[in-house]
């Protein structure tokens, strides 16, 4: 026992006695261990909130919705039912007024009875059944968009309306980060009077229904007997997706995907400081076997102070993590509930011990198994002895695969799923693991051949391929991290100037939607400039080349829903931003066929991208559902769109002659000058109440916004990946470091100047971080570029500044290394070596 105990002694005396092996040994592990706990905490907090509010977010037990009008026996059905169980909810976007004010706003009718689950908060404490007839309840935007307070009127289409208080918080509405117009909340009885509902063309119907476990499944089964025939849509409460459920915790498991890559990494880092350390001890390690002290005595020591050590560096997670859920509140605000509360769950730090343990287990196994090679009578009589190498078993490689397995399946919720991701992570490493091989390798050909003939870089990039140095792990971390970064920063540059910063100068600036035919001319003299109207049609899709939509919609994958409804257009001639790439007879939109024709089909014109997705091509059949009457269509040409950005397009072109007397309703854009666009939203809201107008660059922005958000986010703990790389280039410097003081020694025997030995280090780390920035940079530059182009079908813009300031801060960093490292390092230990050499 106190064998144990002195052994324990020993190693913890001479590993807190030399500081950075410590600072090093948790440093590794905190940064990744604080980002998993943090991020793993928050999908905890979601989850427990999308458990405990479900109902409230959904808005009942059963929900039917649809993006027309329900059928007439829908609507005696749910009359049927109590009145104190159903909520009618009508939604949609319209323009409000007062003065000279206007604001674009989303509407939301409901019945007295709202919400059936939850709470509806309103600022003085009231409720929806305390509201009056021709009163609404709105948010804050709403109230200082218009320069209003509670108890003033606004107008909404052909009524006033006073405003009796504010809206706090929805129950079935947790995110309001993206949405846009600002809530306006009345009652179902007040909205025919605004005279709204008969000119909207984009209106969306919810049934809201409560009922016990037993009544849904009934209900459940009535309704869908009742919207057979129809595209209603009819879910239970367990079956509903919400936005919290679809957008917090995919983008959160995406974080959580991040960082358990940068764990892995930090994993290499682990591994480098321990080798240092056991070699540094190997003298003292011989006399202790000398002696007589068991292998496995020894071995357990180093096990547990590791261990230990570990155990340390997730108490310091915790406490980062705790750190940056009180003050990074702001930075998670679009995709966390304000609802939910913040805190660190111990469910996610016991994953954390879990994770950090075996880690530390994992990557200590190889060095410390490494001490039965120790040779006392070899090591005593100062024979050259072998340092531990990288060398790993083929059980270690299936368990550390197996480990990342687990953990990847455990994450994602599924086995299969765990498995893909895994092998693709690994199929990614190896891709850049050989790209990184051949920047290297024309690095090391070029001193072999003499492309390279200063001695001070010649020794330097010598340096760089030293045993034991992990050049070839930090450059291809690096690089990757570069290249993710890089890419996001390129993509965001790119839309921010074309889109938001600098808004297409030949785009349109103004969307008018709901247009009727006998309002242009009136629109025309208040709007002055040239306006484009555009017919829309409103259908579904019934079948393609024979195949029933239904069927279809599980077997595509998910570049849309083809069970929604499409807007569709008519016009001989094809818009300004696209191009005829295909068609029957060379250069023309529509070709008549007499062999379809004699069926009764039509010709009809479609984008490219959604031919690509219903995996047709010229001369195959679309049947069309238009508000009941089945419309069959065949594609005589196929259009691609050359620029993307604010401009209509449509997915389906008809001859005019074809849908001339279709029921539809029209839309219409304009360019004019940003200034006069809020007075024309007024001056169109109060002349024509059914109306909406949108500012383009003002929706881009907000756009802009709130994709910021999620791109800082995203930026943030990509950029631990970057942290994890240079923990891997200075625990590889700590670990050659005995090597490097035996070589200083030798050039200071031969008159090499102390700058000189400065001068190596220097020129070693940046010429690495360097070709890492350099290569990452010009991978993500082809695929930004790619997406850009070809995706965006918008120019590039190269993101100069950005890319100068990144390159800038990376070699701050390695320059500042390499003086730190050669400082207290090589310069404080060089000459005791010189003199065990003399």
């Amino acid at each position: 026992m106190k064998a144990n105990v002195l052994s324990h002694a020993i190693i913890r005396r001479e590993w807190f006695g030399h500081y950075i092996y410590p600072l090093l040994f948790c440093f590794s592990l905190l940064v990744s261990l604080g980002a998993y706990l943090t991020l793993d905490s928050l999908q905890t907090a979601v989850d427990d909130y999308i458990n405990d509010n479900q109902k409230a977010m959904v808005g009942g037990d059963v929900v039917v919705t649809s993006r027309q009008e329900f059928p007439a026996e829908v609507n005696q059905w749910a009359a049927d039912l109590p009145t104190e169980n159903v909520v009618r909810d009508r939604q949609f976007n319209a323009m409000t007024y007062a003065g000279d004010a206007s604001l674009l706003v989303r509407v939301k009718a409901v019945d007295v009875n709202y919400p059936l689950y939850g709470e509806l908060k309103l600022a003085n404490g009231s409720t929806l059944a305390g509201l009056k007839p021709g009163q609404v309840l709105v948010e804050r935007q709403v109230l200082t968009g218009l320069g209003l307070q509670i108890g003033d009127q606004m107008t909404l289409g052909e009524s006033q309306l006073m405003i009796a208080d504010e809206i706090l918080e929805e129950p079935d509405r947790p995110l309001t980060a993206f949405g846009f117009g600002a809530r306006v909340m009345m009652l179902n009885n007040d909205l025919e009077a605004t005279g709204l509902m008969g000119q909207r063309s984009r209106v969306n119907y919810r049934l809201e229904i409560k009922s016990s476990d037993e009544q849904s499944v009934v209900y459940l089964n009535q309704l869908n007997k009742l919207t057979a025939a129809s595209k209603i849509n009819v879910t239970s409460v367990n079956d509903a997706q919400t936005s919290i459920s679809t957008l917090s915790t995919n983008f959160l498991k995406f974080l959580k995907l991040l960082v358990v890559a940068v764990i892995v990494l930090s994993g290499v880092g682990l591994m480098s400081v321990v080798k240092a350390f056991v070699n540094r001890q190997q003298h003292t390690n011989a006399i202790r076997r000398a002696i007589g002290e068991p292998i496995k005595q020894l071995k357990n020591a180093y096990y547990r102070l590791f261990l230990i050590m570990t155990l340390a560096a997730v108490v310091l997670a915790y406490g980062l993590s705790q750190w940056v859920l009180y003050f990074g509140y702001d930075a998670f605000a679009a995709i966390i509930p304000a609802q939910v509360t913040l805190s660190i769950s111990w469910l996610s730090v016991i994953k954390v011990l879990v994770i950090a343990a075996a880690l530390t287990l994992l990557m200590t196994h190889s060095t410390i198994q490494s001490l039965s090679m120790i040779k006392p009578v070899a090591v005593l009589q100062q024979q050259k002895q072998t340092t531990s190498g990288w060398y790993f078993s083929k059980y270690w490689l299936i368990l550390s695969g197996a480990c990342l397995y687990l953990l990847m399946s455990l994450e994602l919720s599924s086995w299969w799923l765990g498995l893909q991701v895994s092998i693709g992570l690994l199929l990614i490493s190896v891709v850049f693991w050989f790209f990184s091989q051949l920047i290297l390798r024309l690095l090391k050909m070029s001193i072999n051949r003499q492309w390279i003939n200063h001695w001070l870089f010649k020794l330097s990039i010598q340096n760089i391929f030293r045993k034991g140095n992990q050049s070839m792990l930090f450059f291809t971390t690096m690089s990757m991290a570069v290249m993710v970064m890089w890419s996001i920063a390129a993509l965001n540059h790119t839309i921010d100037q074309q889109l938001i910063s600098t808004y297409p100068e030949d785009s349109p600036n103004m969307f008018i939607l709901d247009v009727q035919s006998d309002q242009h001319e009136t629109l025309d003299e208040l709007i002055v400039s040239p306006v484009t109207y555009y017919p829309v049609i409103r259908a579904r899709i019934e079948s393609v080349k024979g195949v029933p939509a239904e069927t279809l919609k599980d077997q595509l994958g998910n570049y849309d829903n083809i069970s929604r409804i499409f807007n569709l257009s008519y016009g001989n001639e094809i818009l300004p931003t696209e191009q005829l790439i295909e068609s029957q007879t060379s250069n023309r939109l529509y070709t008549i066929d007499e062999s379809q024709t004699a069926s009764g089909a039509v010709p009809i014109s479609i984008l490219d991208s959604f031919a690509e997705y219903l995996q047709v091509s010229l001369n195959d059949e679309v049947v069309f559902d238009i508000q009941g009457v089945p419309v069959k269509a065949y594609i005589s040409s196929v259009r691609s769109r050359y620029q993307r950005g604010p401009s209509p397009f449509f997915y389906f072109m008809f001859q005019p002659e074809a849908m001339a007397n279709a029921p539809q309703i029209q839309f219409a854009t304009a360019k004019v000058d940003a200034e006069v666009i809020p007075q024309l939203q007024t001056t169109i809201a109060k002349q024509f109440p059914g109306i909406t107008t949108l500012n383009g660059a003002s929706i881009a922005k907000q756009l802009k916004g709130f994709v910021d958000q999620l791109t800082q986010l995203v930026q943030i703990f990509t950029g631990l990946s970057v942290v994890a790389g240079v923990m891997i280039l200075v625990t590889s410097l700590v670990s050659t470091s005995q090597d490097r003081l035996q070589e200083s020694a030798y050039f200071r025997l031969m008159g090499m100047l102390t700058k000189d030995l400065y001068a190596i280090n220097v020129i070693e780390l940046l010429l690495l971080g360097m070709l890492a920035f350099v290569s990452g940079g010009l991978l993500g530059l082809l695929v930004s570029y790619g997406i850009t182009t070809y995706w965006f079908a918008l120019p590039f813009v190269f993101p100069w500044v950005v890319s100068v300031w990144s390159l800038v801060v990376l070699m701050g960093i390695l320059l500042l290394v390499s003086y730190l490292y050669g400082r207290f390092v090589i310069k404080s230990n060089v000459m005791n070596m010189v003199r065990q050499l003399v």
